[in-house]
């Protein structure tokens, strides 16, 4: 397992330009909203800083775990169970990928609100930023595996595309759900992407996660995880 996550992470390194796209577009949003809504006042720019960290979180681990749909394509997952790799093992390492590719987008962002817009936290407040919002990646990580295990080679990034702008919009990411109708928080509260950002907020007031957020990313955990075991199980059976 370990020297797979190695490989995954060497290759998605020799990929420029997935790992640009990937982690430089959420910074570049953060840089433009900061600029235009946040001048002077640091909670908005707080604000934005966990949502565009967030964001880059679910893109990015989305994204990543959508890429196995190539390498079934073209038959590397039939050369791994060749190989003394066990099937959980091998679904472990893929989703430990994405959460690997998921910190810098986070990171990325947290610097930039320190160079750029003048966030000072404490070194507290850092650990517990980052802990809680990369943490809060799992859930989405197995997303994106679960997409790449269903969908083609072909279908795969636009699949991937069309969940990551879902659980971002829907889940208060992109736009502030006050400006949205009541009935849409009842949606974003269901979804992980909405307590990915509340984990960060938590964090950030110094309080403890939110006992409904974190019985939601388990049960989309279980039930995205099931599903990952019970297609990889078929698609071991057809091989």
């Amino acid at each position: 397992m370990g020297a797979l996550l190695t490989f995954e992470a060497r290759r998605i390194v020799r990929s420029p330009r997935f790992f640009i796209f990937t982690v430089a577009f959420p910074l570049a949003m953060f840089l433009a909203f900061s600029s235009a809504y946040g001048k002077g006042d640091l909670a908005t720019v707080l604000y934005l800083m966990v949502s565009m960290a967030a964001f880059g979180a679910v893109s990015a681990s989305i994204s990543t775990g959508s890429r196995t749909a190539i390498e079934r394509q073209v038959g590397w997952n039939r050369q791994l169970r060749l190989t003394p790799l066990s099937g959980i093992n091998y679904l472990a390492s893929k989703v430990a990928a994405a959460m690997l590719v998921a910190l810098p987008s986070i990171l990325l962002v947290f610097a930039a609100s320190v160079l750029f817009e003048g966030v000072q936290l404490n070194a507290g407040t850092w650990a517990r930023l980052i802990v809680f919002c990369w943490l809060g990646v799992l859930p989405t990580a197995v997303l994106g595996l679960l997409i790449g295990l269903l969908a083609t080679g072909d279908s795969a990034q636009a699949m991937s595309t069309v969940l990551m702008l879902a659980l971002s919009m829907l889940g208060g990411l992109m736009l502030p759900l006050s400006n949205l109708p009541a009935a849409m928080t009842i949606v974003a509260q269901a979804l992980p992407s909405y307590w990915l950002a509340e984990f960060g907020h938590d964090a950030l007031a110094g309080n403890a996660v939110s006992v409904q957020g974190v019985t939601t990313m388990a049960a989309w955990i279980v039930v995205a995880g099931g599903l990952v075991a019970l297609r990889y199980r078929r698609d071991t059976a057809r091989a």
